[in-house]
């Protein structure tokens, strides 16, 4: 029997967690234990440095995580080996605010494939433009690379004009202008050096740039309306105006001429306008008559936001041809929002529209416009759902195509579908055939990756390790790379390598999907794989992961859910524990799943939304858009007409890692049961 001093508990209670008694003895002894004094620091000992360099090493760390840079410099003259120095003047650049221009110019020349290069590389052009650099050095200083911001492209204007290459320097000056956000002292400087080598036009490129990023930059923005056409200052302060909410919006809105009344930036500011300070209806016939994408990036990516947006608000209202409409004109050839856009075009035509022949058009631009798995096997699926509506044969081709990716959410739904909702799961064996790569090892990222990892810098180890998933084409490299990370404890670098390799069309099994003994371990009324699901997706099995929205630990719980599941399961409750103790937060985050599962009648679908966004959300939608548990909607659409971005894709990827989890208990073979899962859930 345990008694926990201050804690009140049932006998019944204690008596029930014989399983947990060493978890819960150890929280009580805790509580009582004496405060402990300062932790010691480690040995210096390490496979790869002396000793001194060791201790050198993991102190100039530590002074560089607490900001006391000058420290760092310290202990980077003591230390010998070149890539511990390397690692620490890395840290200088890309954290000192003042940070020397020649350690900066160091690690951009010598260190190009490092990590937060972009960010580095920024500063060291801050520096170029802001001081007195000779020209031929600041243009030799980039070494045949572009710039990578505003003052990268001022300084190669000004270098080169210096050098009397007006023509070269002219295009730089231009982009730097039109395209850049610059500071709002470095846009005057930049003005007044080259104020007559700009014209009208762009100044007013210039404006519509700021514009579009937002509020923050109408001042800068607001400096320039006097240099442009009447035309455009009109047009400029009219979108201020109507932006900021400001007095005298529609006497500026009618000094534009009717030719420039369509235009897409003013028309986006009044259709914003009207949804944020009157209703989605109001503003829904001038969101419908933008459809002309805008020239910024920004821009384009700002009004498909709010369409996209939108788009949602009309299926909620059943206005299904409005709906399509708004996901039209989007200007997108690849990326996130492409995918979003076509997919939705084709979604609303086939299951709201019934125009199965239109959907199938956006499902082939989808797929020709995307290489990743999780879209690939999204556009194959809905591709053969298309041909089934059209009664093309075409749709077993098209299943058979998206089926490819065993551990992704649409091919197995499509896996299902070929096999009449009779298919298994056969996961491959991650190292099957696989030699080890020596050039691997031969990496000084990979050398600097252990050199963290013997310090245990796990901040720093998730940097260096995120970066090398994004740049290695290697999946055996990738694999080489997750098994460095779990070697030292370092969980989610080492999902997040695995996943990389996924997006390579390589399923590293063992990695991207570990089974940690806190939960395997955990009672049998547990749902166990939609336990390890659910913590895959939100911490990568990081123990001690923290959100902005203030979750914790490796079931990503807040303060308030967390503490009221505890009272409900009647244990005791500290918030520390979340990320203190794994083996608490595991079973804590099991219990509220267990508790949702039961809410929503074991929807897997809801519990896993419940989770994400709130069980209260949740109950709302089904009002909305039908209860799948009461066959009033498709599973399946339900799913894709939530509002939230990050709902839907939660979901998805909880599902689809339940089926992958359900194999991995199981020697790695299991019946995929996705629609079964979806459409009944787990007491059914």
């Amino acid at each position: 029997m345990i008694f926990f001093k201050h804690i009140r508990i049932s006998l019944k209670f204690i008596m029930g967690l014989a399983v947990f008694a060493s978890m819960w003895a150890s929280i009580a002894s805790a509580a009582n234990a004496p405060i402990p004094r300062v932790k010691p620091e480690a040995p210096n000992t390490s496979q790869l440095l002396s000793m001194a360099d060791a201790r050198n090493f993991r102190r100039g760390m530590r002074a560089a995580d607490i900001r006391q840079w000058d420290n760092v410099e310290r202990y980077v003259r003591r230390i010998k080996d070149p890539t511990a120095i390397r690692i620490l003047n890395w840290r200088l650049a890309a954290d000192d605010p003042a940070v020397s221009f020649k350690v900066l110019t160091d690690v951009i020349h010598n260190q190009s494939g490092w990590p937060r290069m972009t960010r580095i590389k920024s500063k060291g052009e801050i520096h170029l433009f802001d001081r007195p650099i000779p020209a031929n050095d600041a243009i030799a200083w980039f070494m045949g690379t572009e710039p990578v911001s505003g003052e990268g492209r001022a300084a190669m204007a000004q270098a080169h004009y210096k050098l009397g290459q007006t023509d070269i320097a002219d295009k730089w000056l231009r982009s730097a202008w039109r395209e850049s956000r610059l500071s709002r002292d470095r846009q005057k400087r930049l003005f007044s050096r080259y104020k007559d080598r700009l014209s009208p036009g762009d100044h007013a490129a210039r404006a519509d740039h700021l514009i579009w990023l937002g509020k923050r930059y109408y001042g800068s923005a607001g400096g320039l309306l006097s240099l442009m056409t009447t035309s455009d200052k009109n047009l400029m302060d009219a979108r201020m105006r109507v932006g900021a909410n400001r007095s005298g919006m529609d006497r500026a809105i009618r000094r534009i001429p009717a030719t420039s009344q369509d235009d897409t930036g003013l028309l986006f500011e009044r259709a914003r306008w009207r949804r944020t300070r009157k209703s989605e209806a109001y503003a829904l016939p001038v969101y419908l008559q933008i459809t002309t994408p805008p020239n910024s990036e920004t821009g384009k990516k700002r009004l498909w936001r709010e369409k996209k947006r939108m788009t949602y608000w009309a299926l909620k209202e059943k206005n299904y041809e409005n709906a399509y409409t708004l996901t039209l004109h989007h200007g997108f050839t690849s990326g996130p929002e492409f995918a979003d856009a076509e997919f939705l075009s084709g979604w609303i035509a086939l299951t709201k529209l019934n125009q199965p022949a239109v959907a199938a058009m956006h499902f082939a631009t989808l797929k020709n416009g995307v290489g990743l798995p999780v879209s690939l096997g999204r556009a194959s699926y809905w591709q053969g759902r298309a041909a089934e509506a059209l009664g093309d044969s075409m749709s077993v081709s098209y299943y058979a195509d998206a089926a490819r990716y065993p551990n992704v959410y649409y091919s197995q739904l499509a896996a299902e579908r070929l096999n009449q909702g009779y298919a298994y799961t056969n996961l491959p064996s991650e190292e099957a055939g696989w030699t080890v790569t020596p050039q691997f090892e031969n990496q000084e990222l990979v050398r600097a990756l252990r050199m963290i990892g013997e310090i245990q810098s796990e901040r720093t180890y998730n940097q260096f390790s995120f970066h090398m998933d994004d740049i290695l084409q290697d999946p055996r490299e990738l694999s080489q790379l997750a098994k460095l990370g779990k070697g030292f404890g370092f969980m989610k670098p080492s999902v997040r390598a695995a996943k990389q390799a996924g997006r390579l069309h390589t399923m590293l099994t063992e990695s991207g999907y570990p089974k940690p003994d806190i939960v395997t371990n955990l009672p049998a009324h547990f749902d166990i794989p939609f336990v390890l699901a659910i913590a895959r997706q939100e911490s990568e099995f990081n123990a001690k992961a923290s959100s902005h929205a203030k979750a914790y630990g490796m079931m990503q719980m807040i303060n308030s859910t967390a503490r009221v599941t505890a009272r409900r399961a009647k244990i005791p409750y500290q918030r520390s524990w979340l990320t203190s103790d794994p083996e608490y937060a595991a079973r804590l985050g099991a219990q509220h799943l267990h508790d949702l599962l039961r809410e929503f009648d074991g929807s897997y679908i809801m519990a896993a939304a419940a989770y994400n966004a709130g069980g209260h959300r949740v109950r709302q939608w089904n009002k909305t858009y039908g209860d799948p548990r009461l066959g009033q909607i498709d599973p399946i659409d339900w799913l894709e007409s939530l509002p939230f971005s990050e709902t839907r894709n939660y979901i998805q990827r909880v599902m689809e890692n339940l089926e992958v989890y359900r194999a991995r208990l199981n020697n790695n073979q299991a019946e995929l049961r996705l629609l079964h899962d979806i459409t009944n859930g787990a007491f059914r």
